[in-house]
């Protein structure tokens, strides 16, 4: 595998500035417009694609990682996390690989794609929003996108604009800009598809009598749930409509809640109480 360092003139502990130089120095002196070699210009895109991608250049230092293994042609398939990948640069890596005998290497038909990461709070998911985000490209030039979210968007959904990408250079077409949206968990709930779920703690005494209980919902509304006579560890109560949306649908889950059955510390007199009744 080419080293994407040598191929840069950069060392491996090089910044993503010194790497942005030196990508400009020696794309600027190969550039088939300027007589260059396509062959060797493509070797320099592909570097630079690999230093910038922060994904691509720990894999680039750290071949074959745990969870990737190598298929035909000498792909690597990752499972689990990771960045998106653009059915794009597998096919032009395939080309680069000489996967097809015979076929000419081609100059790259756009500059780099860029990608931007948006977080975003679990709560703002109940309702259509809109996020302005800034951009900049390798020249330098930046500028703001405003990115429309829809209602019910999910943890790692990706929105596409096409030819908002990097601009480096005039001859090629613009890349695409790829926003991420991170949502950002909420610690009052656990997330099961598209329900909501919340535990809420009553004593023993309180299980055995009965009693009321609030739950705060996503949106902050508070629900009375009325805790029946004998309830028992781990029995749920539904709110209906109370959940997540499903994207691009009005239809949502449910908010369920857990009861945990704590046992308080009684005084003696409180357990002679208690141990003079007579259960059957």
């Amino acid at each position: 595998m080419t080293d994407a360092y040598q191929t840069l003139g950069v060392g491996k502990n090089a910044t993503e500035e010194e790497i942005k130089k030196a990508y400009r120095k020696m794309a600027s002196q190969h550039h088939p417009d300027r007589g260059g070699a396509t062959a060797k210009f493509q070797e320099i895109q592909s570097a630079y694609e690999t230093l910038t991608d922060p994904v691509k250049r720990q894999q680039h230092d750290n071949p074959n990682p745990f969870g990737a293994q190598r298929g035909p042609n000498g792909f690597e398939f990752h499972f689990g996390g990771g960045g998106a990948h653009d059915v794009n640069d597998i096919f032009s890596q395939f080309f680069r690989q000489g996967g097809s005998q015979g076929t000419a290497q081609r100059q790259p038909r756009k500059n780099k794609d860029l990608r931007i990461n948006l977080q975003i709070t679990l709560a703002s998911t109940l309702a259509d929003q809109s996020k302005t985000v800034s951009v900049q490209t390798t020249k330098g030039d930046r500028f703001n996108i405003d990115v429309a979210i829809p209602q019910g968007v999910g943890h790692g959904t990706t929105i596409k604009f096409s030819q908002q990408g990097d601009n480096m250079f005039d001859t090629l077409l613009r890349g695409d800009l790829y926003v991420i949206l991170n949502v950002i968990p909420d610690t009052r709930y656990e997330i099961y598809g598209f329900d909501l779920v919340a535990n809420i703690e009553i004593n023993s005494i309180a299980a055995m009598t009965g009693t009321d209980q609030e739950v705060v919902g996503l949106d902050d509304r508070v629900f009375l749930i009325k805790i029946p006579v004998g309830c028992q560890f781990g029995n749920k109560f539904r709110i209906q409509g109370q959940g997540l949306y499903r994207m691009n649908t009005q239809l949502r889950g449910d908010l369920v809640v857990n009861v945990v059955i704590k046992t308080p510390a009684l005084s003696e007199e409180q357990l002679n109480i208690l141990r003079n009744i007579n259960i059957t």
